[in-house]
């Protein structure tokens, strides 16, 4: 939950905040979210961006680290610098996932797990049909993000699923605090980001790695590279638990939220980077959204580009989203794997779910 220029990360922030206190939720808000650079050009973007939080909008809650200050927080010499922003924070995304369906069961929603729905039937009354039966509403609201497969063409168009991993470690014990010296989250700037926190019982949570189709490669393997070239001092720490999931990008990088119809609403392509984001887009399409039709972004704008379709024109006009820098290297990076515009309609299973 990094911030941005604009009242939406504030909002969103306060949002999921608000939903843990309203619901008793067993989940802590965990402030602190440092942003590690590799290159002294990033930690100069990266200064100047704090700057012009606090100066343009108010938001002095990010604070510049040069390498010693980063390399005290986090405990690598991976990094020239970066900086870490107060404001923002994280927390288990499982427990607060359950937290809001026992809110929605408390709220009289009827909640029908294992029902892949495999059509929309646009009209008056929209309907989407499973394979064992049909529901009718007078609001259809799409939040399957990297899941929605060819489910919605105009929005699998905007929106790549990709498939991100994450490991978790033995507990570190006392070496943790040569880890993390708070209890804060970290995203490098790689472009295929590496991140990580503690859980609550001391083992390194350390997301990496990335794929694209119906099969995950070896989770550990893949995943433990990229952590030992930050902390090459954990090689003699175990792996007990790895595991997988899909998520959705666009090329801006900015979410891709869509009135698909009159009373068909889209939210989607959080880039792995925004949890408040997807709650704030939930409000909304709770309340109706807005928009006359087309596809926008939170702040209003033109929502994200369609994606390169295979053979097809490199597209115009890419920008920048909060903390993954999109230019013309996406695009082919896209076509290099095949991507047609289309979406991906199975991604793999995931091979274990680590209770924190």
């Amino acid at each position: 939950m990094r911030a941005s220029s604009g009242s939406w990360a504030r909002e969103a922030k306060a949002l999921v905040r608000g939903l843990i206190a309203r619901h008793d939720m067993p989940v802590t808000f965990q402030a602190g979210i440092a942003h590690a650079c590799r290159k002294v050009s990033e930690v100069a973007h990266s200064h100047a961006y704090a700057e012009k939080l606090a100066r343009d909008y108010g938001y002095d809650r990010i604070e510049p680290l040069d390498r010693d200050g980063i390399r005290r927080l986090i405990g690598s010499d991976a990094y020239v610098g970066g900086d870490i922003d107060r404001g923002a924070g994280h927390l288990h995304p499982l427990n607060f996932a359950i937290g809001l369906a026992r809110a929605c069961d408390a709220a009289g929603v009827r909640l029908h797990e294992q029902s892949l729905v495999t059509r929309i039937v646009h009209g008056a009354e929209p309907a989407v049909e499973t394979d064992r039966g049909r529901v009718r509403a007078r609001w259809v609201v799409l939040g399957a993000n990297g899941y929605l497969g060819g489910l919605e063409p105009s929005v699998a168009a905007r929106v790549m699923p990709i498939n991100n991993f994450i490991l978790a470690t033995e507990p570190l014990g006392a070496r943790a605090a040569d880890v993390l010296a708070e209890p804060v989250a970290v995203a490098d700037t790689r472009f295929v980001v590496n991140y990580w926190r503690l859980s609550e019982d001391g083992r390194l949570l350390f997301g990496g790695g990335e794929s694209y189709g119906y099969r995950f490669p070896d989770i550990a393997r893949t995943v433990r590279k990229p952590m030992l070239e930050v902390y090459p001092q954990l090689r003699d720490v175990a792996i007990t638990h790895a595991w997988g999931g899909t998520l959705a990008i666009t090329m801006n990088r900015m979410p891709c939220f869509a009135r698909v119809a009159p009373n068909v609403l889209s939210a989607s392509g959080y880039s792995g980077a925004r949890r408040g984001d997807g709650d704030a887009c939930g409000a909304v399409d709770g309340r109706g959204g807005g928009g006359s039709g087309r596809t926008v972004r939170p702040d209003g704008r033109a929502a994200p580009a369609a994606l390169p379709r295979r053979g097809g024109p490199a597209l115009a006009g890419a920008g920048a989203g909060d903390e993954l820098v999109c230019d013309a290297g996406p695009a082919r990076d896209l076509r290099a794997r095949g991507w047609n515009g289309r979406g991906l309609s199975a991604p793999g299973p995931p091979e274990d779910v680590f209770p924190e």
